[in-house]
């Protein structure tokens, strides 16, 4: 079954993870491999002369060799020679390294990364903020600290009024829990129920949750209704899994009615009153601070980059990489992520940002490694600053309710018609 909100959910905390992770590290996992893994040597281990098996391949994928050309003479054509020197399996990961150098990375670190790969998409990594990272929390401690100094991006969101997936936490129900352990006719229901699914299936309980098949091993539950029956029947669930070895994911939530008695920001502030002290917590202003406010408070002093954080928050950095998420964009029915196109059009425009980019995360990897030194020190430091200079401030500019149609990305991409014709 193709799940769409999985698949996004999961691109958009690469997409986070991506962004945290600071561009010398991914320079550093990137390089062109020394030697490569012995499945390239098996596959040049062919019978007969290596020769005829390409020119046999060649005849049998003729249009798929020349749309890779067309490629290479679109973008790289001072390096078709160099491209075409190497063996069959490396020449697309050859053209990623040269292109990396020329536009912007492509973000491919697979060396079986194959020729088919490149002509079906663009690959472009997405890094900006979305509403599943915000709530999710799972992020390094310095963008949480940095988190909380800013305004809740997605005010007015109708998911705020909508119950998440699973709208409790599981391990507030098993506080009085029941003294229920699984027989083994349990047992047996849940293995037929995981032999009958396959891979990406789902079933539907008759009380009112969602189990999907990820595969043997591994269920994730969601779309539960918040009673107390659910939550017995879920928790039941989970001790059968774990009878059976099987690791049943329940992603903890809240009720809509939680959100808005508690506001989204709230969440955030306790993580972030566990890393610097609540007493300190207590100070930040109950809304945060504008981009354009903290920019003016910290551009010049020590503490530059926390503009650009906050920027990189509120989707407010001009940058197509930086503003957008997976869930920004199109998909067709089947793809796990947007199929950019290979236009010039997209390369241009992604080529003429890429330095942008790189100062704006060089600022922001920056206070945040700094910040994350002495969380606790630091960020009262960094607070106090800003108390001081908050006082001077012109009144903000309120910004508009969330619109998520205003955050599409504009990037050319394969749509269902395209793959029709």
């Amino acid at each position: 079954m193709w799940d769409l909100d999985t698949i996004v959910a999961q691109n958009n905390h690469a997409a986070v993870s991506a962004m945290m992770t600071a561009e010398r590290v991914e320079v550093a996992d990137n390089p062109t491999p020394d030697v490569w893994p012995l499945a390239y040597l098996a596959q040049k281990l062919q019978v007969g002369p290596p020769i005829l098996y390409e020119i046999v391949n060649g005849y049998i994928d003729i249009e798929y060799m020349e749309r890779f050309l067309n490629l290479i003479r679109d973008f790289l054509p001072e390096h078709e020679a160099d491209i075409l020197s190497k063996p069959l399996n490396q020449r697309a990961w050859r053209f990623c390294r040269l292109f990396d150098n020329k536009y912007f990375p492509l973000g491919v670190s697979n060396p079986g990364f194959g020729i088919n790969d490149l002509l079906s998409r663009l690959p472009v990594q997405l890094m900006g903020m979305s509403y599943t990272a915000y709530h999710n929390l799972d992020m390094r401690q310095g963008y949480l600290l940095l988190m909380s100094l800013v305004p809740y991006p997605y005010e007015d969101d109708e998911r705020d009024v909508e119950d998440d997936a699973v709208p409790f936490n599981l391990a507030d129900t098993t506080r009085n829990k029941s003294k229920w352990r699984p027989q083994q006719s349990d047992v047996d229901w849940l293995s037929r129920l995981v032999m009958q699914l396959t891979d990406g299936g789902t079933w539907l309980a008759p009380m009112g949750f969602e189990i999907t098949k990820n595969n043997n091993q591994h269920l994730t539950l969601k779309q539960a209704v918040n009673t107390e029956d659910v939550k017995e029947a879920i928790r039941r669930t989970v001790l059968i899994g774990k009878r059976l070895d099987i690791k049943i994911e329940v992603t903890a939530g809240r009720s809509s009615e939680e959100k808005l008695q508690t506001g989204a920001r709230v969440v955030l502030l306790e993580q972030v009153g566990k890393i610097a002290g609540n007493d300190l917590v207590k100070r930040i202003p109950a809304a945060g601070w504008y981009n354009k406010q903290l920019h003016l408070m910290t551009d010049r002093s020590r503490y530059a980059g926390v503009g650009e954080f906050a920027d990189w928050a509120l989707s407010d950095t001009g940058l197509t990489v930086l503003d957008h998420n997976y869930e920004h964009c199109q998909y067709i029915e089947g793809a796990t992520e947007p199929l950019f196109k290979w236009t010039c059009a997209n390369v241009e425009e992604l080529a003429e940002q890429w330095p942008r980019v790189r100062k704006v995360r060089k600022k922001i990897d920056h206070i945040v490694e700094w910040l994350e030194g002495a969380p606790e020190e630091r960020f009262r430091e960094m607070l106090e600053f800003l108390l001081k200079k908050a006082g001077k401030l012109p009144p903000p500019t309120p910004r508009h309710p969330y619109d998520p149609w205003e955050h599409m990305c504009q990037l050319d991409t394969l749509e269902e018609e395209d793959d029709d014709n």
